[in-house]
Order: structure tokens, then sequence, then C-alpha cells
């Protein structure tokens, strides 16, 4: 009898970790992982990148980023950080059922080698490949190259809607994070940008630690384009970044949306009065005042 309960426990404990492979959400931003096979449509040409490097749950993928092409009605999808989702799973299960603890098991962290390709043409497989050698000897250039330029586009646009914030409605929200009771340094701000195009794109932009470096960048247009249930913004999805080439893109967003962008100070001093200006101004207005009097 004691071996059957153990058992049923077993396998609810199986059970568990199965449905925590098939989807979890952050406490912030709940998202899938892009997943080739459940794309909502493939009709249009699009790009989407996907970018985690967060601790979500013991059963999630803490180092991953993903490139997903539709172009003509064919998807290429890389991934770069790639781990075997289902040997994972039975590594985990092999060590819960052992009662030994558990380490991270995902060794392959992103590393900017795409590691993982898969080409379909109308949902038919074509290629797949999970050979980091044979993947970056083949794709990588063409990978890092494009998700560079998608991304830095994107910035572009974001910063578009920094320099005319007064008509784009850019919201910026600036809060202090708690502090230790014996910790007498300086206060630290987490910074939240958001705006949103005429066409709809929404953007965000975070410094969640007050370290003055953007980790978060999300872009996302409610077109009805997903890979499942709170499958996350379905064109950029940078969660919690710590690559340096990735920094060189977004790190400065949230710093420059609250004390503002180099354009916006240059328009500032370009369109700045003059001294003398404001002088004629003075006399103009106690002229026209002692006249009144």
């Amino acid at each position: 009898m004691v071996r059957k309960h153990s058992m049923s426990l077993v396998l609810a404990l199986a059970a568990v970790v199965l449905f925590q492979f098939e989807r979890v959400e952050s406490s912030d931003i709940p998202f899938r992982v892009l997943d080739i096979e459940s794309i909502s449509r493939y009709s249009e040409d699009r790009l989407v990148y996907q970018h985690i490097e967060k601790d979500i749950s013991y059963a999630y993928d803490n180092s991953l980023s993903c490139l997903l092409i539709i172009k003509d009605r064919k998807m290429y999808l890389f991934k770069d950080g790639y781990d075997n989702t289902e040997e994972i799973k039975t590594q985990r299960l092999i060590i819960e059922m052992e009662n030994r603890l558990i380490s991270d098991l995902w060794v392959n962290k992103i590393d900017s080698k795409p590691d993982y390709v898969q080409i379909t043409d109308r949902r038919v497989e074509l290629m797949r490949n999970v050979s980091q050698e044979f993947v970056d000897q083949n794709f990588g250039t063409f990978y890092t190259e494009i998700r560079s330029s998608f991304i830095k586009k994107h910035v572009d646009i974001f910063k578009s809607l920094m320099i005319d914030r007064r008509d784009s409605g850019l919201f910026v929200e600036r809060k202090p994070l708690p502090k230790r009771l014996y910790d007498t340094g300086p206060t630290k701000y987490s910074t939240t940008v958001t705006g949103k195009t005429i066409d709809e794109k929404i953007y965000s932009a975070e410094d969640a630690d007050g370290d003055g470096i953007t980790e978060t960048f999300t872009v996302t247009i409610p077109d009805g384009f997903h890979w499942g249930y709170k499958s996350g913004p379905n064109i950029i999805f940078i969660y919690n970044n710590k690559q340096k080439d990735i920094e060189g893109l977004i790190g400065k967003l949230a710093h420059e949306a609250y004390y503002g962008t180099p354009e916006e100070s240059e328009n500032i001093k370009k369109t700045f009065p003059k001294k003398d200006d404001i002088s004629d101004m003075i006399q103009d207005i106690y002229r026209t005042r002692g006249n009144s009097n």
C-alpha cells in the first residue's frame, strides 16, 4: 500500500513538472517560448525576437533567445542557448525521485552563436538541426546581423517617441527601490517607460534594479499574431538582458526616457530663448504695465 501511494505521488509530481514545462509565466510579463508549430498564422512576412535571461522557475530555460523570420509563407526559427527540453525533463524527474538537490540543468547559455535551426514551408518541416557547429557555421553571421539590425530599428522608433514625447504620449514611471535597514547609500530608482506608435505598436523599456541600464525591452502589436495563450509581446521580448552587445542597443533607453535624449537636448538648445530676447521682453512687459498705470 505504501509503495502504491509512493508511486502515485511520483506520478503526480511528474505531472506537475510536465505541466510547468508546457507553459511557465514570469511574475512580471506572461509569455511562452516561441514555438513554430503553434504560430497562429504565416500569411504575412514578419520578424519576432525573444530573449530571456531570468530564472522564472527551476523548470524553465533561464538563458535562451529565439529569432523567427516569416517570409513567403516559410518560417525560419533560430535559437541561441538551446537545451533539449525533453532531456531536461527526464534529468529533473530523476533528481526529484532520488531526492537530490536540483542544480541549474540548463547548461547551454546565450553566446550569440545560434545552436538550433528549424525551417518549415507552410508548416511542413524542411530542416531541423541542433548542432552549434553546423548552425553557427552556416547561419551565425546572418543570425547576429539580422537580430541586431531588427532590434536597432525598433530602438530608433522608440527613441523617436521620446523626442516627440509631447505628441506621442510617452509615459515614464520612476519608483524608489526598497532599501535594507542599515543601507545608508543613495536610493536607487526603477524606471519603466511605455509608448505607442500611430500604427498601435506598444513599446516598453525597463531598468528594474536602478543601475541605469535597461534590461527589458518589448514591442508588441495587437493584430492577433501569437504562438499560444499569453505568448507575450509578439515583435520583441528582451527580458533581463545580460549580453553586452544587446546592452549596447537597448541599455540607455530608460535613462534617456527620464533624463532626455541627446536629440532632445539639441532641440532645446536650438529653441532656447536668447538673453537679448528675454531682456527685450522684460522691457516690453514693464513698458506696457507702466503705460497701463
